[in-house]
Formats: C-alpha cells, sequence, structure tokens
C-alpha cells in the first residue's frame, strides 16, 4: 500500500533530530526490508514539516518507521491509490453505466 508520510519535527531536540536520522539511515542502507520503501525524496511544505511517498508491504514496515521517528516527530499516515489501469478496471466494473 502506498502512504503519504506527513511529517512535522518536534523542535525540542535538533541534535536528538540529526541522531535519529543518522540511524534512520544506516538501518535503510543495512536492512532496507524493515522500512517502506521511500518513493520520494523528502518534500518540505513549511519550517520543519513536509512529507514523503512511501510504500509499505507489511504493518510492521510502518510501524517500524514510526517507532525510529517517535521521539521528535509528529506524523500521520494517509494512503493514497494511483489512477492506474488496474483502477480504471475497478472503475468500469463497479460503476453503473
Amino acid at each position: 500500500m502506498k502512504y503519504i508520510w506527513h511529517w512535522e519535527w518536534k523542535m525540542d531536540d535538533m541534535e536528538q533530530e540529526n541522531m535519529i536520522g543518522a540511524r534512520f539511515q544506516e538501518e535503510l542502507d543495512r536492512n532496507p526490508e524493515k522500512f517502506p520503501r521511500m518513493l520520494t525524496k523528502t518534500c518540505f511544505t513549511g519550517r520543519c514539516k513536509g512529507f514523503r511517498l512511501i510504500e509499505a508491504d507489511t504493518d510492521e514496515q510502518l510501524k517500524n518507521l514510526v517507532a525510529i521517528w517517535w521521539p521528535t516527530e509528529n506524523w500521520r499516515l494517509e494512503a493514497y491509490l494511483e489512477n492506474d489501469e488496474e483502477m480504471q478496471h475497478a472503475f468500469q466494473e463497479f460503476t453503473p453505466t
């Protein structure tokens, strides 16, 4: 499933934020299967807040993502569907004509 991962830094401790960011990147490089795939780079929507598009195969990947950033970020996950051939097929099958 694909998600928009909205996040906002709490700004209590930027040193800790940087340490967690470095640890997250190390974990992602070492064990990429433990976390959702990052479909985009970080996108900022304001001061200390933004989003990334991600894709998770399991709930465990989402829980790992939330857990590692918990101390320094507020977050929200929003599922989304792409308007692709499968979606068009579903519309054709289930939408009355």
